[in-house]
């Protein structure tokens, strides 16, 4: 089975990873837009109430016999995109990222960066969503994240938007979401003031008469 330090020469390249590739668990999470804990929950080949797991199979390294309970859990990417294809429903992330304000500036959603900062120390540099399915750059970046040369930050939108990014069509596509959002809130709230302020007036013109 192919390991991602094993992919040089034109794979390492590739539009996209082959279905023989491995993931480690944190990445065959973020393939599947679910959380680390979500994904082990799922890999459990019983559940409490006895019925069975439906989680993508679980691969275990072996070096001249059994794995050890601490070795790291991998998946075959082929059987990650099966689970994909069968299981197309909004994801957590999609539903977080349009619940409104509150999802906007509480639920954390992972992103693509840059691996090095290009400014300073700790100023990350954003490339994309990572839980967007529908990116046609998803596949690409995935080849990206196994060879280390990006890395994915769990942010939330408004962290993201506030962030630095590599383009301004990406930024702008993220942002303009808050700016509507803002704009909407901000609409609700001077029309509460207004509906206030007539309110206020009728009383004291009620207690004039």
């Amino acid at each position: 089975m192919a390991q991602l330090d094993d992919f040089k020469g034109p794979e390492a390249d590739a539009a996209a990873l082959p279905d023989s590739a491995t993931l480690p668990a944190e990445l065959a999470a973020l393939y599947l837009c679910i959380t680390p804990a979500q994904l082990a929950e799922l890999r459990k080949s019983k559940r409490p109430e006895g019925r069975a797991g439906n989680g993508p199979s679980v691969i275990r390294p072996v070096e001249g016999g059994a794995a050890g309970p601490k070795d790291p859990v991998l998946y075959n990417l082929g059987t990650l995109r099966e689970f994909a294809r069968a299981h197309t429903a909004p994801s957590a992330f999609d539903t977080a990222a349009s619940t409104g304000i509150l999802g906007w500036v509480s639920a954390k959603l992972p992103f693509f960066a840059e691996r090095e900062p290009r400014i300073k120390r700790g100023k990350r540099v954003l490339i994309g969503g990572a839980w967007d399915r529908a990116d046609p750059l998803r596949e690409a970046r995935f080849v990206d994240l196994a060879k280390g040369r990006i890395r994915f930050a769990s942010l939330t939108c408004s962290e993201a938007a506030a962030s630095l990014w590599a383009d301004v069509a990406s930024h702008s596509a993220l942002a303009e979401k808050g700016l509507a959002l803002l704009r909407s809130e901000t609409q609700t709230i001077e029309a509460s003031l207004a509906a206030t302020a007539q309110l206020a007036a009728t009383s004291n013109s009620s207690t004039a008469t």
